[in-house]
């Protein structure tokens, strides 16, 4: 009996391997409870739709919207585009993390269908 065991088996190691592997993915690319990685990230304008997906938004010759922004312990604190935002501007805006390099930040928190900046993170 005791050869017919499940720890006996490969497979059950290959999958506590791709699970614990999942996990980390999960957490440091989707969740939302790690803190930003500090540094510069680029950014661009947005429209979050109605299926939570990003529109990038376009000026009439085609151009993106690009930005940057600055994160020092694990907070947006600074923020440009064609000119920066004041630090009391960027702390009223409702910061959506996803993991601990990417974000987007709006001035108008509803569910879904706002404008904001998605940025990932740029290195330091």
């Amino acid at each position: 009996m005791a050869e017919d065991s499940i720890w006996r088996k490969w497979w059950t190691y290959a999958i506590i391997v791709v699970l614990i592997g999942g996990g980390i993915w999960w957490v440091t690319a989707q969740t939302s409870v790690l803190p930003l990685k500090d540094g510069r990230y680029n950014c661009q304008a947005v429209f979050v739709n109605a299926d939570n997906k990003y529109e990038i938004l376009v000026d009439s010759a085609g151009n993106r919207y690009p930005g940057e922004a600055t994160v020092r312990g694990g907070k947006l604190v600074g923020l440009t585009g064609t000119s920066a935002m004041s630090s009391s501007d960027v702390a009223r805006l409702t910061v959506r993390s996803k993991g601990d390099s990417h974000f987007h930040a709006t001035d108008d928190p509803a569910m879904h269908s706002y404008y904001a900046v998605a940025c990932d993170y740029a290195g330091r």
